[in-house]
């Protein structure tokens, strides 16, 4: 076998994916655009054909990941994805190590029976929801989410493509080197459990202890709590912050009328929750009754709040627990309204429209002019221009909107949780994965099949769908399929590929596993997954027969490396991740360099201890 002559289309092919490679290191281009630019001189360096150039926006892989999104989205539509976010939250508060790591082992186990891709699409609006209720940057927990999907791929011979196409890869290698296809024993569901095993906890234990450190720190665009910054900005002097609050045992059972939170400390009770938090009071009124153990949310001053505790003893708690989800920004919120002229709420008092009780919105301020006014606020009779400043649910305050006119000074950020929706989305997530393992219909079928339920089930409009779709990711994986279509049929993957294996003498077993490592893990940063297995396993076997080492394993070692494409967002998974955890390349160089290392280490002792 020698290597391959370097033709021309192979140096055009080469000096290509150099281009991509520095835009993309560098940030020359947005990623979405590099994908397009790639699409373009395809073509035009007639590497491939016109058709062939643009065959990656419909390739398998680009449908699967636009199904994926719009079927996590409609889990985070119909509330699932918020019961999987508060779950999670009460097991791991609000520390960065114990999110990550349950994050990162709740992705990693569906990632042993279905595509890595959906496993991070489906945690992912999970993961952000977390991100805002424990203020975590999400560019800390999205990066070891995607990683752990990709070593959680490892557990079974199900959990990525490669993996799933090894053995029928291997047994035409087998038939076609003269044996029998009954000479050829396939290899096992479990049979690389144990790599995968260590593979995710060592990547777990990467990121708790170095990697999580190298990630940039990026602020979230909302903040989770009652009062947004924006707000507090004008307000925060006055109104304060919303705080959680234990009510002690030995409080006696008065209601709110008679504590008058609001003229003896400035406070506005937002909620109450009761019976250790079953039952909740969104709104509470004069007339409702705080007893021991009782919860609730106040917002006040950070002074006022010292008073609170002096006075009555309840006791603020560091971060929301009880009332997490109705801290969440997609829920409730606090919004400035502008009273108009034509305003039904002109000329009236508080007391008097009762918006607590028609509408189950809290007011918490009034301003008018420079002055705020929350002491004297139900008695105050609104003018045109006065300012509102109100907490509740965004359905509630779109309805206040409609019903008296009133203008908002910013959009309302929430959308309408449709919880009668979450069977039909659980049960569109059903299908997807009963038709992706049961049957042998392609992924892309499955995914469309899923998305049809979801449509005609009414969870999401079709214009909901386009919007649900991160269209920068789509267009820098279509413009990377082709591109390792180039490297396979100009013959630059398989020149590359022998040029290196054949230029090594005196190979061992373990020096061809480790050789095998590295090479599929370099084109795996630029050819597919399934072409990196497809070109190199029947080399990697041809090798290990000639040194005296097992086939199968040669062949299981590339499958197995050919996900190791951490340093670039070339794979499906680090561009999926890529939008929300506000990446860059270099981030990913930074991290990626000491993981792609790891991986390495991990699988070369693996294969020595048990294979």
């Amino acid at each position: 076998m020698d290597p391959l002559i370097l033709t021309n289309e192979m140096i055009m092919a080469f000096s290509l994916l150099g281009l991509v490679v520095i835009l993309l290191v560098f940030n020359l281009l947005r990623v979405d655009v590099v994908g397009l630019l790639v699409m373009t001189l395809l073509p035009l360096t007639g590497l491939l054909s016109g058709k062939e150039a643009i065959s990656g926006l419909g390739s398998n892989a680009v449908v699967v990941l636009i199904c994926v999104m719009v079927l996590g989205t409609s889990l985070e539509k119909t509330g699932v994805v918020g019961k999987i976010a508060q779950k999670i939250m009460q097991v791991a508060g609000t520390s960065e190590s114990r999110v990550v790591t349950l994050l990162s082992l709740t992705v990693a186990i569906p990632s042993a029976i279905m595509s890595n891709v959906g496993a991070v699409a489906l945690m992912l609006p999970a993961a952000l929801k977390v991100s805002r209720l424990s203020k975590i940057p999400a560019s800390k927990i999205i990066m070891p989410l995607g990683f752990c999907a990709n070593m959680g791929g490892n557990l079974t011979l199900v959990g990525s493509t490669p993996l799933i196409i090894l053995n029928d890869v291997m047994a035409k290698w087998w038939t076609g080197n003269g044996a029998t296809e009954g000479d050829f024993v396939p290899l096992g569901l479990f049979y690389i459990t144990p790599i995968g095993i260590a593979m995710v906890f060592g990547g777990l234990v990467f990121f708790l202890l170095i990697g999580c450190r190298l990630l940039p720190t990026l602020s979230a665009e909302e903040e989770g709590g009652v009062v947004s910054a924006k707000l507090r900005a004008l307000y925060g002097e006055e109104v304060g912050k919303g705080f959680e609050c234990i009510v002690p045992e030995n409080f006696p059972e008065q209601t709110f009328e008679q504590l008058d939170l609001r003229a003896r400390y400035k406070a506005t009770a937002l909620a109450v929750a009761k019976n250790k938090g079953r039952n909740k009071i969104m709104v509470p009124l004069g007339t409702t009754v705080v007893g021991p153990g009782d919860i609730i949310v106040v917002a006040c001053r950070e002074d006022s709040l010292q008073k609170i505790t002096s006075d009555l003893g309840w006791q603020p708690r560091e971060n929301f627990q009880t009332f997490a989800a109705e801290s969440s920004p997609e829920r409730y919120g606090v919004v400035e309204a502008i009273i108009s002229s034509r305003s039904a709420l002109n000329g009236h008092t508080m007391k008097e429209l009762a918006v607590r009780n028609l509408y189950l919105i809290n007011p918490l301020a009034i301003m008018r002019g420079n002055k705020i006014y929350i002491k004297e606020l139900v008695d105050i009779a609104l003018k045109p221009g006065d300012a509102i400043l109100l907490h509740g649910e965004w359905a509630h305050l779109r309805t206040l909107q409609e019903k008296t006119d009133i203008i908002y000074t910013e959009n309302l950020r929430g959308e309408e949780v449709r919880e009668g929706k979450a069977t039909m989305a659980l049960i569109a997530l059903a299908v997807f994965l009963a038709l992706a393992l049961g049957t042998g219909l392609s992924l892309s079928v499955a995914g469309l099949v899923s998305l049809m339920v979801i449509l005609i089930g009414k969870v999401m409009h079709i214009d909901e769908v386009y919007k649900a779709v991160e269209w920068k990711t789509i267009f820098l994986v279509a413009g990377l399929i082709p591109l390792g279509a180039a490297f396979e049929k100009t013959g630059a993957a398989d020149f590359l590929a022998k040029t290196v294996l054949l230029h090594i003498d005196n190979l061992t077993p373990m020096l061809l596993y480790f050789i095998l490592i590295v090479l599929t893990s370099f084109f795996g940063m630029f050819v597919s997954n399934v072409g990196t297995t497809v070109l190199l396993v029947p080399l990697a076997m041809n090798m290990a027969s000639q040194v005296g080492a097992d086939p199968r394993i040669a062949g299981m070692v590339v499958a197995v490396a050919s996900i190791n494409t951490f340093i670039l967002p070339t794979h499906q998974v680090n561009a999926l991740i890529m939008q929300p955890g506000g990446y860059k390349t270099t981030d990913y160089i930074r991290v990626g360099s000491g993981f792609m290392l790891l991986f390495i280490v991990i699988l070369m002792t693996m294969l020595a201890v048990f294979y």
